[in-house]
């Protein structure tokens, strides 16, 4: 094969130019008419001094092979920036698998969605006439005259005792009991139950309610094994909170995080739409349909033969605790059965669902906002700290595992108001030695699903990178330095909820995370944080989707050619499809098509059968909603198939109220509002 090298030929000095094929020369044409390379200009190193220049490429070529974790050195935190911030320059992940842009928080493009939120106003104004501690509840004084008090002894108060109830075959996980006899109160009482109701009368007519939640030690609990040094587990979740709007909107709370030196997983890349597929992962290491397959057959079901975190660690000896808030429309609850026999030792979900029912206040869009006067997250967070104060002081090793989604769930800005709850709540746990033998993870599920900043790309690319935030005690990042090199390199690799199930998994065990024990199969869907994770891993390799891959480069399309009117055409006759079966919702029809991309794809997977991914939002009547769809077409079968699930961009409200699949509710628009 002639070298194509050789076809270009330079007559003159002054033309010389560089060549591929001679790095350190000019070509010109010698007298015979040969081609020769002139490499007089080069100054000619003394033998000696290649030795140096050959030692330091080979360090290069093992870096590269072998990716040895500079970082593992420790150097300091401002050498770690400058090292990262050359290698990625632009992109928050750059390897050879996935390329994800860094964006700016504050980009001209999502600007104009980011506003104050408008603070909220519990119960009217009217203050708590009760507050409790970690194991009492007491009158708050100043609160007497709100309630029309001038004398205290003329207020008399009670308290019951609220449960929950073990629902039958076919019920829901919603059942509470209120005791026979209201408990009197002075002006404080000791609690040793774990929730109660307050109630207070004045001239016999009530004047006030409200409900607490506590953490008393159960018989369940006190045979637990004792560790000489537990590595506790703790998770906090903010529901539809992208990494990037977690800069924006609660900066107080990162910087603390930062100085808590928090690894946080700038790839971490969702694998589902809404909050279900994209926790179950995280808890279970499967997918919403396999563990349909595996051990919860319909939405009537209890999910009580399926296998969660929380399983694995009590069967080693820790405590465990699952709690939400808004928990209406919670993990195991929103148009599903629950539980039949209480999952975890200790569930505050019961406990909110009771509150937010009798005393919730401030409605907006889909949440309570409070429970009396009290913010509704701000009681989760309190009931967070209960937990693992009560937990530290009597030395039980722990897994938590707790949600938020009344803050954060339907407003882009609305978590800024939590940003100095959530700094004293992790200020507090630190400065109190909560977290000297605690391994914390700080996550969301994904970014926010609606609205206008969802319709711009950097929203749709917001919303499937949610954040997690990893802290580990300074002893065990001392102790297992290699993981927690593997740690923080990770966090500039595509990551998942497969992951961070292996990783919390791994926490079982966390302290046989060294040496061999490391080594895992590049391949795997699930790969924990703490093991190496290769660089050339894609959303193919991880279990992604087409539809949620961030790592994908597209190209925007004329929305009104041929091939994206078919593909949007494809997506409603799909949607309508899926609707059969019914009646009570109408069939949807192409109104307008807003946007149209095409994907880019590794070699691996455009090699199988030449297939195009194209991403579309359209727009449907009646009831104007907006979807986005990834349509692939295979061009040897000429065919397409939508890719992953369909994303709905505006809310539906009450137009599906006909329908209680969760999944075609997104779809369905109920022909009685026709």
């Amino acid at each position: 094969m002639q070298d194509k090298c050789t076809t270009v030929l330079v007559y003159t000095r002054e033309a010389m130019s560089r060549s591929n094929c001679y790095p350190y020369g000019y070509r010109r044409l010698g007298s015979d008419g040969m081609e020769v390379v002139d490499d007089s200009w080069r100054v000619r190193l003394p033998s000696l001094l290649w030795i140096p220049v050959f030692v330091f490429g080979a360090l290069l070529y093992f870096v590269d092979i072998f990716e040895i974790e500079f970082l593992s050195l420790h150097p300091t935190i401002e050498s770690i920036k400058d090292f990262t911030y050359d290698i990625h320059k632009g992109f928050a992940i750059n390897t050879p698998g996935c390329k994800i842009p860094e964006m700016d928080p504050f980009d001209p493009s999502v600007q104009k969605f980011i506003e104050p939120p408008t603070p909220v106003e519990c119960n009217k104004g009217v203050p708590a006439l009760f507050e409790a501690n970690l194991t009492s509840i007491y009158i708050t004084r100043s609160s007497l005259p709100a309630y029309n008090v001038s004398d205290i002894n003329d207020l008399r108060c009670c308290y019951w005792v609220i449960q929950r109830i073990e629902p039958k075959k076919n019920q829901y996980d919603v059942f509470m009991s209120k005791s026979s006899m209201c408990k009197y109160i002075n002006t404080s009482a000791e609690i040793k139950d774990e929730f109660i109701k307050v109630q207070c009368f004045l001239d016999n007519a009530t004047t006030y309610v409200d409900t607490f939640s506590f953490v008393p030690i159960k018989n369940s609990t006190k045979s637990k094994v004792i560790r000489s040094k537990p590595l506790n587990v703790l998770v906090v979740g903010l529901d539809a909170v992208s990494r990037l709007n977690l800069h924006r909107q609660m900066p107080d709370t990162l910087k603390y995080l930062q100085q808590l030196e928090a690894v946080e997983m700038l790839g971490y890349n969702k694998v589902g739409d809404n909050t279900f597929p994209n926790l179950i992962p995280v808890l279970t290491g499967l997918f919403e349909d396999e563990l349909i397959k595996s051990c919860w057959p319909t939405t009537k079901s209890f999910f009580d033969n399926c296998t969660f975190l929380w399983n694995h660690f009590k069967s080693k000896g820790f405590v465990t605790a699952y709690g939400e808030d808004s928990s209406w429309m919670g993990l195991f609850n929103y148009q599903r059965h629950g539980f039949q026999k209480q999952a975890t030792d200790y569930a505050y979900n019961y406990f909110n669902r009771y509150a937010e029912t009798h005393i919730g206040n401030a409605h907006k869009m889909n949440v309570n906002q409070c429970e009396g006067a009290r913010m509704v997250y701000k009681d989760l967070l309190e009931y967070i700290k209960k937990f693992v104060v009560t937990m530290n002081n009597n030395s039980l090793p722990f897994f938590g595992f707790f949600w938020g989604a009344s803050l954060s769930h339907d407003y882009l800005n609305q978590p800024k108001l939590g940003d100095p709850v959530y700094l004293k709540f992790f200020q507090e746990l630190q400065e109190e030695g909560h977290l000297n033998n605690t391994a914390l993870v700080l996550m969301s599920d994904h970014g926010i699903r609606w609205g206008g900043i969802r319709q711009t790309y950097q929203g749709r690319m917001e919303e499937r990178l949610p954040f997690v935030f990893v802290v580990l005690p300074t002893w065990y990042r001392n102790n297992y330095d290699r993981a927690y090199s593997n740690l923080k390199r990770n966090a500039r690799r595509l990551t998942t909820p497969f992951d961070l199930h292996e990783t919390l998994y791994d926490l079982l065990d966390p302290y046989g995370l060294s040496g061999e024990n490391l080594k895992t199969a590049n391949k795997s869907r699930g790969i924990s944080f703490f093991r190496d994770i290769t660089k050339y891993r894609t959303c193919e390799d991880a279990g992604i989707a087409s539809h949620w891959c961030a790592c994908q480069q597209s190209k925007e399309l004329d929305k009104n050619s041929s091939v994206v009117i078919d593909v949007a055409t494809f997506a409603v006759n799909y949607i309508n499809l899926e609707l059969q079966g019914y009646a009570q919702c109408a069939n949807l029809t192409l109104l307008d098509i807003l946007n149209a991309r095409l994907m880019s794809h590794s070699g691996d997977i455009e090699g199988l059968n030449n297939i195009q991914d194209y991403m579309i939002t359209i727009k449907t009547i009646p009831g104007e909603a907006i979807f986005e769809v990834t349509v692939r077409y295979f061009e040897i079968d000429h065919k397409y198939a939508v890719i992953g699930t369909i994303s709905r961009l505006n809310l539906y409200g009450k137009q599906s109220a006909c329908i209680t699949d969760f999944h075609l509710k997104l779809y369905c628009f109920c022909k009685n509002f026709l």
